[in-house]
């Protein structure tokens, strides 16, 4: 297997467990879990920004990946609430 394709795996894998958990917390209780996925969000962004002691290509696919998830679900909530409100 290729590094660039290890990278990949290694995003697909993060993304899809990061999803699932999250709308499993969406689906108990979806006000909780906006609150906490912004601010897992946030520390997540200061994460991706602090790579002072180098990360590495695949340490930077696991937490991009897991931001793309966070922002996801925060979006897929974000629609669900704007067709509430409609």
């Amino acid at each position: 297997m290729s590094m660039t394709a290890y990278i990949d795996e290694r995003y697909d894998d993060t993304f899809d467990s990061v999803y699932t958990m999250l709308r499993g917390l969406v689906a108990r209780d979806p006000v909780v879990a906006s609150q906490q996925i912004r601010r897992t969000l946030k520390s997540l962004y200061i994460r991706q920004g602090n790579d002072w002691t180098g990360r590495g290509a695949i340490g930077n696919a696991g937490l991009d990946a897991s931001v793309a998830a966070h922002e996801a679900v925060l979006a897929e909530l974000q629609e669900q609430e704007r067709g509430i409100d409609r």
